[in-house]
């Protein structure tokens, strides 16, 4: 099954929003007080089902992880996976994230290749 992860903010826009936070399991936290959280508040919130954590930013939800990713490399995940690191079971956004590009299946590639070729 292939996911479409919606398009990530602009960085300059996540940076004015969130910073890297090693006090906190989400990885993030704010840098603006809101009517809902205040300057250093954790950000995120803790989900299940999905065991993740999602964050609220422009009326639109995201994962942390894909976050964190984001403003640790500066580059956008786009439609990849992010996954954690085989030694973080308890999902902590301050370890070891990795990119995960999935592999094409045969009838996208043939899709692009058409797409190509003309």
């Amino acid at each position: 099954m292939v996911r479409a992860y919606k398009p990530m903010l602009p960085l300059w826009y996540v940076e004015t929003k969130l910073k890297l936070s090693d006090a906190y399991p989400s990885g993030l936290e704010w840098v603006e007080d809101a009517y809902y959280h205040r300057v250093g508040d954790m950000a995120g919130k803790w989900t299940t089902p999905g065991d993740y954590y999602l964050i609220r930013m422009n009326g639109d939800q995201f994962h942390a992880h894909r976050l964190v990713y984001y403003l640790r490399t500066g580059v956008d995940p786009g439609n990849a996976d992010i996954l954690y690191g085989p030694s973080n079971k308890e999902k902590d956004n301050r370890k070891e994230l990795i990119l995960h590009m999935r592999p094409q299946s045969k009838r996208t590639r043939k899709r692009q290749l058409e797409t190509v070729t003309g």
